[in-house]
């Protein structure tokens, strides 16, 4: 192959080191084939490839030697060709600051001939200006960086300075080492506004300002330079340094979790850093995060093949081992005086969400405490406020009631003890309502407390009794009312279910028509919900309507009706003022049921806010739960970053046995990374839900999808053994499935240039034996083209006519044009 050739074939790579190799053979081919403009060419990709594919210190030879035959005849090296050489001047000022073993003269040799270089060839002084301004700040020198910055900025931009990305990006990290974060972020803001076509941009520029973004308080802005930044040079050996910036991110923000999940998934990027200096700067940013970790007990947890204590001890030695090399090069203290800078750090803010449902909820406005009322006007208006089931309108006036100097007698013991029953203290209620009963005047009043007092037990069965004896023949149409409901409830807990019911049979109001459709069957439940809604909206009790609602969407959920139905009662939930508590189920039950009927982008907002709430509450295993139903929602609404940061907050927090969400949760990370265009990442999420999955055909499924990126990925072979797995594992459950499997791990056994034919006869065959027509189509025609590949051509076109024949039957008209193509050309 020639020198020619090979640059085409490189040139159609990602950079990479099968990339270098291409490269590193087109320059023998070149020197080879003696021609030196080629030659030289050759080189410069080479220095290229070197540089963005995570071996910059193989850059030197080649450039040296393009510099070396540039000096020996400047004739034939014009143009594009010189331009170029002496652009890679920057790559190779850069690249001599990052290697201890090159002394500092070499640095300072390479700028002035740079500048010498630049100066002959009619260009300014701009980029060599930022170049030794760069080499000031590693020095720590900052009265030289300062000066150099000074003439950097005051120098026009030509030909030879960075893009508009890369300069900018050099100058917001210069203002913030120097403690300028405004100006650092006023700095930034017309570039990312901007049109960037580099290479590095925009995450290099976000990654600079992680830091000046979190210092001035933009922790939105930052969380967002965080996501978009890192999702691009995730897993890129040439970005190490720029990924341990990110760990920093997370370990100045409060997100240690997501900062240890990163760090576990980039680990392996150090066996093979790109220079001493960018492994030293994500050692020392490792090291960060991990003791932020180490400080919230979380040492002896897993971190690779360790623990993060013993991890943060070696990635912090090896850091400081490697900035006693530079400093002794340099003959100052700058690089370990910034280490230890660096691990000094303490939190910039307590914790910068990521994603919208990991905000810090803010508690809903208190209840105005109404004013210019008498204690006794507070104490009945607390009372009507409990009857209507307005819990905060109820504590309210209580509060507002012991402000104006309202005496403890019977009446605010009864509220006590109601609030204490709320709050889940059952001996605290016991006690104010035992002594609310002895302070009563009015016997139907003490009656009413000691109903109460007798609901708190089975054994106070015989005191709700004698209690709703009492009121059902002296109290008021209210008080009798009330202790039916106490008696109906203590009936029901002691088992005695059909005599709760026969109480409430035959009335009309809202409590009585929802507590009786709590103890019946579920068809007759969803009538009597519907009534009792409906009741409870006429008689004003709001908070009693919520719960009731609440009741009747997860009855509608669990036992069918209609969607609109369903969702309604919800709505109507969530309309009210109801418990922090309930409003979190409410909007969680509605999210996943958006989700499950195909709405992800309207359940997004619902499982935000449950998330948010539970959390709030401290409710830590369902928060966990429902993050992974959000990450989900986020997927399907096509909500990719976000879905795979959900997933990975899911995953950090689930317990090693919640293994149905835990795979849920991976599931939807993969497929989010797929998006997202990490196709490694996404493979490793697959292959271990492989084993993951209990259900065979949900391994299957794994296997199937990470066949498929096997595929994108040109890893031929393995991809056929994937999709052979899948095959296998469908095949009980799924035949179908099974045999289309079965053809793709053909084709991919096909391109690999290992025996297909007996693969895709099976697959054939299998597919004769399911209603797949289309899948059977392209079986045939995948056959066709092993054929071909095999010389047997008469076989080939039989193959390819009947795929034909079969897509024409289904209207395929591309497909059809396509084996048409292909049978023309078996027949030349």
């Amino acid at each position: 192959m020639s020198a020619h050739d090979l640059l085409e074939q490189a040139r159609e790579l990602p950079y990479g080191e099968a990339k270098a190799i291409l490269l590193e053979r087109a320059v023998k081919e070149a020197e080879a084939e003696g021609d030196p403009e080629l030659l030289f060419f050759a080189r410069l990709q080479l220095t290229g490839a070197y540089q963005h594919g995570g071996e910059p210190g193989k850059s030197f030879a080649v450039f040296s030697r393009n510099l070396a035959a540039r000096d020996a005849d400047p004739g034939l090296y014009t143009g594009g060709l010189h331009d170029t050489l002496l652009w890679h001047f920057k790559w190779i000022a850069s690249d001599t600051r990052s290697f201890p073993e090159i002394p500092l003269k070499r640095s300072l040799d390479v700028l002035d001939d740079m500048e010498r270089r630049y100066t002959e060839a009619g260009h300014g002084l701009h980029a060599v200006h930022a170049q030794r301004a760069y080499l000031a700040r590693h020095l720590g020198d900052r009265e030289a960086a300062e000066e150099c910055y000074r003439r950097w900025v005051t120098t026009p931009r030509d030909e030879m300075s960075d893009c508009a990305g890369c300069d900018p990006t050099g100058q917001v990290a210069h203002l913030a080492w120097t403690g300028r974060d405004e100006e650092a972020v006023a700095l930034a803001e017309p570039v990312l506004s901007g049109e960037l076509t580099c290479t590095e941009q925009p995450q290099d520029i976000l990654t600079e300002l992680l830091l000046p973004y979190l210092r001035t308080g933009r922790h939105a802005e930052a969380a967002a330079a965080h996501l978009r930044a890192y999702r691009i040079i995730a897993g890129q050996v040439h970005n190490l340094l720029e990924i341990g910036r990110h760990l920093e991110f997370c370990a100045l923000s409060g997100n240690e979790s997501r900062g240890l999940e990163i760090l576990q998934r980039e680990l392996p990027l150090l066996e093979r850093p790109p220079s001493p200096y960018a492994e030293l700067s994500f050692s020392a940013c490792a090291a960060l995060l991990l003791g932020r970790l180490e400080s919230l007990g979380q040492g002896l947890a897993a971190a690779g093949d360790t623990t993060v204590r013993e991890l943060r001890a070696r990635l912090e030695r090896r850091a400081f081992e490697l900035a006693d090399r530079f400093d002794a090069r340099n003959g100052t203290t700058g690089v370990g005086d910034a280490l230890r800078g660096r691990l000094a750090r303490e939190p910039l803010a307590d914790y910068v969400p990521l994603v919208p449902h990991a905000r810090r909820v803010t508690p809903p406005p208190p209840v105005v405490a109404p004013v210019g009322h008498s204690p006794e006007e507070l104490l009945e208006l607390a009372t009507q406020a409990w009857r209507t089931g307005d819990l905060p309108a109820a504590f309210a006036a209580w509060e507002r009631y012991d402000q104006v100097g309202g005496e403890l007698n019977a009446g605010r013991l009864d509220g006590l003890g109601l609030a204490a029953a709320v709050q889940g203290d059952p001996e605290a209620a016991e006690r104010h309502w035992r002594k609310a009963a002895e302070l009563h005047a009015d016997p139907a009043l003490a009656q009413a407390s000691l109903g109460r007092l007798g609901l708190l037990s089975e054994e106070g069965l015989p005191l709700v009794e004698s209690s709703h004896a009492y009121l059902a023949e002296h109290g008021t149409p209210s008080q009798r009312a009330a202790s039916r409901l106490r008696l109906a409830q203590a009936y029901a807990r002691a088992g005695r279910l059909d005599e709760a019911v026969a109480l409430l049979e035959g009335h009309d109001d809202g409590e009585s028509l929802a507590l009786l459709a709590r103890m019946v069957e579920p068809e007759r439940a969803l009538e009597l919900f519907g009534s009792a809604r409906a009741a409870l909206r006429a008689e004003g009790h709001t908070g009693q309507l919520a719960r009731a609602s609440l009741l009747h969407a997860q009855l509608i959920r669990h036992h069918g009706g209609q969607l609109d139905d369903l969702l309604g009662a919800y709505a109507e939930a969530l309309s009210r003022r109801i418990e922090p508590e309930l409003r979190a189920m409410a909007h969680a039950g509605r999210g996943e049921v958006l989700v499950e009927v195909g709405r992800a982008a309207e359940a997004v907002d619902d499982l935000v806010e449950a998330v948010a709430a539970f959390t709030a509450l401290g409710e830590r295993q369902a928060a966990t739960h429902l993050r992974a139903d959000l990450a989900a929602a986020y997927l399907a609404a096509e909500r990719p970053s976000e879905a795979a940061v959900t997933a990975e907050e899911a995953l950090a927090m689930l317990e090693p046995d919640a293994a149905e969400p835990r795979c849920q949760a991976r599931w939807v990370r993969a497929h989010a990374l797929r998006m997202l265009g990490d196709r490694q990442g996404a493979l490793v999420d697959f292959q271990a839900l492989i084993e993951e999955y209990d259900n065979p055909w949900q391994s299957a499924r794994a296997a199937d999808m990470a066949g498929r990126l096997l595929e994108e990925l040109d890893r031929d072979d393995e991809a056929a053994r994937s999709f052979t797995l899948a095959s296998d594992r469908y095949l009980p459950d799924d035949p179908a499935a099974s045999a289309i499997a079965l053809r793709r791990a053909a084709l991919s056994l096909f391109w690999s240039g290992s025996p297909a034919l007996e693969t895709s006869e099976r697959a054939v065959a299998a597919l004769e034996g399911t209603d797949e027509p289309f899948e059977l189509a392209v079986a045939l025609y995948d056959q066709a083209r092993i054929l071909a590949g095999l010389s047997r051509t008469g076989e080939a076109l039989a193959a390819a006519e009947r795929a034909r024949d079969r897509f024409a039957a289904l209207d395929e008209d591309g497909a059809v044009e396509t084996v048409t193509d292909l049978i023309d050309g078996l027949m030349d």
